[in-house]
C-alpha cells in the first residue's frame, strides 16, 4: 500500500478563490458548532457568488497569498495577508478541521505574516484558541473584541438622506475621506479606497464645510464607517440602514468595537442582536479610535 501524498505550500493564484473559500466556510463552521455560533449556510457556491469579488481583490493585491495542497484533497488551508506602507494585517489563515493541530498552521503563517513585515500589525481574529496561541506568541495583543450585531434592514428608523452624500471615485470628497479615515481607523489605506467605492456606495457626511464622518454601503455588505465625534455615530448608522434596502440588502451585520459604546447602544435600541461568533482585534501596538469606529463586513479586514 503506497504512502499518502505530501501536503505541498505554494504561492495562490487567483484560480484558488472557490478553493480557498471552501476552506474557510468548513473551518468556521466547525469553530461555530464549538462555541453555539450560527453557521454559514450550505450553499457554498451561492455564498461564493456574493464574497467573489472581495476575494478577487485580496488575491490581486495581497501581501503574502500562501496555500497548502493535498495531493487527493486539494487546499486544505491557507493564509493572505495585506499591505498598505507600514500597516500589515493578516486577513485570513484558515485550516481544514481534518489537517489542524498538525503543524501545518505554523508553516503558512510564517509565510503569510512574517514577523519582519510591518510597523503596525494587525490581527481580526476568530476566537479559536488555537489561532490565538500563535498570535500572542508572536508578540500580538488583544485590544478589543469586535460584535457582529445583525438584523433585518426593516430596523432603520428612517435617516437622513440630504446629510449623508455620496462619492464618486474620482471626486475630491474620496480624499477627504481618506483623512478620516486616518485620524481614526490610525493606519493609511487611501488606496484602497476607490475599490471599496466601487464595490459599495461611499457616503460623506459634513457639518457645514465640515467632514464629520464617512460611511460604504453596498449588496455584499456594509462598512467601514467612521465619526470624527462618537455623538455623530448614531444619525450615521440611521443613514447607512435607511439605504441599505436600496443597495440590495435584506439582513444587515455590523462589525462593531466593543469599546464603541455609542454605535452598540444604538444598534441595540433599533433591534440588531449580538451574533455569538465575535472576533478580536489584535495588534503589536495601540492604534487608532476604535470607539467611533466600524470594520468592514465581512469581517476580513479591519
Amino acid at each position: 500500500m503506497g504512502s499518502a501524498e505530501p501536503i505541498t505550500l505554494r504561492r495562490g493564484t487567483l484560480d484558488d478563490g472557490f478553493a480557498t473559500y471552501r476552506v474557510l466556510r468548513e473551518a468556521v463552521n466547525d469553530l461555530a458548532l464549538r462555541i453555539g455560533a450560527d453557521p454559514i449556510p450550505d450553499d457554498a457556491e451561492s455564498n461564493y457568488e456574493r464574497i467573489e469579488p472581495l476575494f478577487r481583490h485580496l488575491a490581486e493585491t495581497a501581501a503574502e497569498f500562501w496555500v497548502a495542497q493535498d495531493g487527493s484533497d486539494g487546499v486544505v488551508a491557507y493564509a493572505r495577508s495585506i499591505e498598505h506602507g507600514p500597516f500589515f494585517e493578516l486577513t485570513e489563515f484558515f485550516v481544514l478541521p481534518e489537517h489542524q493541530s498538525a503543524g501545518l498552521g505554523r508553516h503558512l503563517f510564517e509565510r503569510a505574516f512574517p514577523p519582519d513585515r510591518g510597523e503596525l500589525r494587525v490581527i481580526v481574529a476568530t476566537p479559536d484558541v488555537r489561532a490565538l496561541s500563535r498570535y500572542l506568541k508572536a508578540g500580538m495583543t488583544a485590544r478589543t473584541p469586535i460584535i457582529s450585531l445583525i438584523g433585518p434592514v426593516s430596523a432603520s428608523s428612517g435617516g437622513d438622506a440630504s446629510w449623508g452624500k455620496p462619492v464618486s471615485v474620482e471626486g475630491s470628497a474620496l480624499v477627504e475621506i481618506a483623512e478620516l479615515d486616518r485620524r481614526i481607523a490610525g493606519f493609511d489605506r487611501e488606496s484602497v479606497l476607490p475599490w471599496l467605492a466601487e464595490s459599495r456606495e461611499a457616503l460623506i457626511f459634513r457639518r457645514g464645510d465640515r467632514p464629520v464622518g464617512y460611511a460604504f454601503v453596498g449588496v455584499r455588505g456594509v462598512g467601514p464607517i467612521g465619526a470624527a465625534d462618537p455623538a455623530d455615530l448614531p444619525p450615521i448608522l440611521d443613514e447607512v440602514l435607511h439605504r441599505a434596502p436600496a443597495a440590495g440588502l435584506e439582513s444587515v451585520s455590523f462589525e462593531v468595537p466593543m469599546t464603541n459604546g455609542v454605535a452598540l447602544r444604538h444598534l441595540l435600541g433599533r433591534g440588531l442582536r449580538i451574533d455569538p461568533f465575535l472576533t478580536l482585534l489584535l495588534s503589536n501596538r495601540e492604534f487608532g479610535q476604535m470607539d467611533r469606529y466600524i470594520a468592514h463586513s465581512p469581517p476580513i479586514f479591519l
